[in-house]
């Protein structure tokens, strides 16, 4: 009789659970998108945002998402609502969808229809072109000239019993940014923030209103489609442009900030490589075998690439080719130096150069390196696409600038053995690339912040003779993208894959799917990966 009554209590106890499981999952699906134009990505810290703080508490979210490059409302609109960034969707120039390549990658309103036919979807924008161009298959459809009158549509759509997904564009942080500067000294700014967070608190306190909220299931993201300067004119690829603040809120999310390097390396994602220095003192590095290549002995080049330096001491190789215990050497390093860092490089005859920069690199940021060599003339340094250094060169047309050594490596030398700062130098690296060309100034600030570079119009493309995203999630192949073949090898124990950016915009679409069930097809050429917590997987930690 005890155990009767044991196994019949425990049965009961399952189809309660089952019962409360079945009751979680027949509620209805919702969601409200709010993009919005032009809130820089300090901004809502700075402001007073209690209605977006309520969002963010119930949500995963980062200040500094990605918007992309170029980072115009066009193009992050384009990127928001297809998924997939500028180089797939096409949408590059500023204030115009020409270009657009939406008919191979459409908007997520037209997906959301395709599946689920009988979802209410309505659009209210500011700009004519979301509609007619990426939401058309939307059922209702509004296009405004205030943020205001967007506002008071969107409240009256939200209360509609039947609706089931509204998009919503707010200008105005956009309007006011443009006049007097992206500035938070700026009160016409902020006053511009703390309007739009009145009206996503205005929009919650609509959909909390419903008379059946309690059985539906509402998702709300808001996102920046892009920053902006502090001179309020567009350049599209400064870090003030591309960082967004992006949020997802909703029950299934994570309670908590998205840290990137408390993340694990997405597939299809902006990931970075670091190199740590291995208790057990086995180096650590990349190496790139460059034996009868063009990039052995190069006489013009520019070397380029992202890195956050880690605990350093000495001089230990950041990148090079060469026989760093001694600068005269043939070949080159670039290397730590002090808190900074230093180009050599000399040739077979031991006449050297070091060219170093004024900058620190030691600052727990990350920075942006760049070298641009010409053998006959002159060998420039910048960082963060800011000229730092140059000096002329007196080699002749014959100094023949090869090292002995074989390959290129990351975190050392051309030997693999170099022991200054052992076992090797400590960091971070991201979009490596060497070019068999001179860049000019321009060309490196234009293209410094771009993804995918075998995809643009980089005017020097045709010289990339190296290119390492270091996406990869696994394995030690360090794959180049330049289309020469000239792939890397991962060598030693101490290395980590995170995210550089924790969340994109390329985000937004797919998780929206992900809300309403659809499973993304491979052949949709998605970029973004699902946040939910409640997936079988979990795809990302958090920073507790």
């Amino acid at each position: 009789m005890n155990y009767f009554l044991k196994y019949s209590c425990l049965v009961l106890a399952v189809l309660l659970m089952e019962g409360g499981l079945v009751a979680a999952q027949t509620k209805t699906k919702k969601m409200l998108v709010i993009g919005v134009d032009g809130i820089i990505n300090t901004a809502i810290d700075y402001a007073a945002t209690p209605g977006i703080g309520v969002l963010r508490s119930n949500g995963s979210y980062s200040m500094s998402g990605y918007g992309g490059v170029p980072a115009y409302t066009s193009s992050g609109w384009s990127t928001m609502l297809t998924g997939v960034s500028a180089d797939k969707h096409g949408v590059t120039v500023n204030g115009s969808f020409s270009g657009n390549n939406f008919g191979q990658y459409p908007s997520v309103v037209g997906r959301l229809k395709s599946a689920l036919s009988s979802l209410v979807v309505a659009s209210v924008v500011r700009t004519p072109e979301i509609n007619t161009l990426l939401n058309s298959a939307a059922d209702q459809k509004f296009q405004f000239a205030t943020d205001e009158e967007v506002y008071n549509k969107s409240v009256e759509l939200l209360k509609q019993a039947d609706m089931g997904a509204v998009f919503v564009q707010f200008s105005s942080p956009a309007d006011i940014g443009e006049e007097v500067g992206f500035q938070l000294r700026q009160a016409q700014y902020v006053l511009a923030i703390q309007k739009i967070d009145q009206y996503v608190a205005g929009l919650h306190a609509a959909i909390e209103s419903r008379s059946d909220y309690a059985n539906e299931d509402w998702d709300i993201f808001l996102a920046s489609t892009r920053g902006g300067t502090e001179s309020g004119v567009p350049q599209s690829t400064t870090l003030e442009e591309i960082n967004v603040p992006i949020i997802f809120s909703g029950a299934e999310m994570d309670k908590k900030e998205l840290i990137g390097t408390s993340l694990a390396p997405r597939e299809n994602a902006d990931n970075i490589l670091t190199i740590n220095q291995a208790a057990s003192g086995d180096k650590t590095y990349v190496r790139i075998p460059i034996k009868n290549t063009p990039l052995q002995g190069m006489n013009k080049f520019t070397i380029e690439f992202w890195l956050k330096a880690g605990a350093n001491s000495s001089d230990p190789s950041i990148m090079g080719d060469k026989d760093w215990d001694s600068g005269g050497n043939p070949g080159f390093t670039i290397c730590r130096s002090g808190s900074t860092w230093k180009i050599n490089f000399a040739n077979q005859k031991t006449e050297r150069y070091d060219i170093g920069s004024s900058k620190t690199l030691e600052d727990g940021n990350w920075h942006h390196i760049a070298v641009v060599f010409d053998k006959t003339k002159l060998c420039t340094t910048y960082q963060d696409g800011e000229k730092v250094n140059e000096s002329v060169l007196t080699y002749k047309d014959a100094d023949n600038m090869a090292s002995p050594f074989d390959y290129i490596c990351l975190a050392q030398e051309g030997t693999q053995r170099y022991s200054g700062g052992a076992p090797n130098w400590a960091g971070s690296f991201n979009e490596v690339r060497i070019w068999t060309d001179v860049l000019s100034a321009e060309t490196l600030r234009n293209y410094m912040y771009l993804r995918n570079i075998e995809n643009s119009n980089h005017p020097n493309k045709a010289s990339l003779n190296l290119y390492l995203k270091l996406d990869e999630v696994r394995g030690t192949i360090i794959k180049d993208y330049s289309g020469k073949g000239h792939d890397g090898e991962l060598v030693g124990p101490a290395t980590e894959r995170h995210p550089y950016y924790p969340i994109g915009l390329t985000d937004v679409a797919v998780n929206i799917l992900s809300h309403f069930g659809i499973r993304p097809d491979a052949g949709w050429g998605l970029e973004g990966s699902v946040l939910k917590s409640n997936v079988p997987y979990r795809l990302f930690k958090v920073q507790r």
